[in-house]
């Protein structure tokens, strides 16, 4: 497992997560490579925005583009799954119990006895 210490992905990734528009737009992504016009249609959002949180995505290293090869003019959007897996296995120390204590600290008077 990763450290803490070990996590390189970048505040620009986890933003990106941050968003539920864009969790949306990942989740869509997740099944099959889509454009815009789908997405507006599948998350019935203006264009404006959906391609607003596409680059967004594309910035963070978490969505890549291609373009239909019999119309340039589209352009296909699919999940960038290494980086997506990279952050998965980067945040996978926090699931690791084995440096885990069920057993609260003592607070206020709880503790000064212990320690007195």
């Amino acid at each position: 497992m990763v450290a803490a210490a070990d996590i390189t992905a970048s505040h620009e990734v986890f933003s990106a997560l941050a968003d539920p528009t864009r969790m949306a737009i990942l989740g869509q992504l997740r099944t099959r490579d889509l454009c815009v016009c789908h997405l507006v249609d599948r998350l019935e959002l203006k264009q404006s925005i959906i391609s607003h949180h596409i680059g967004i995505l594309r910035r963070a290293g978490l969505v890549s583009s291609w373009a239909n090869p019999s119309d340039r003019r589209w352009l296909y959007y699919r999940l960038n799954r290494a980086e997506l897996a990279d952050v998965s296995t980067q945040l996978g120390w926090l699931l690791d119990d084995v440096d885990y204590d069920p057993t609260p600290l003592s607070c206020g008077p709880d503790a000064e006895r212990e320690r007195g």
